[in-house]
């Protein structure tokens, strides 16, 4: 199997994936809100905004 019918392959998993638990969220009672364009969950904009995954050290 090539890379490209792997990364296919993945990405059609991934969607029914997320179509399985999108339907299950619902059935369960669940709602989906659509937020409008330029909307952001972010509270407060002081502080740091990039997460730092790791400090290498120059030692």
């Amino acid at each position: 199997m090539s890379t490209k019918s792997k990364k296919k392959a993945a990405a059609e998993n991934s969607r029914e994936d997320l179509a399985r638990h999108v339907a299950d969220f619902l059935k369960a009672g669940g709602k989906v809100q659509q937020i409008p364009t330029g909307v952001s969950g972010q509270t407060t904009t002081s502080g740091p905004r990039q997460i730092v995954l790791s400090h290498k050290s120059s030692s």
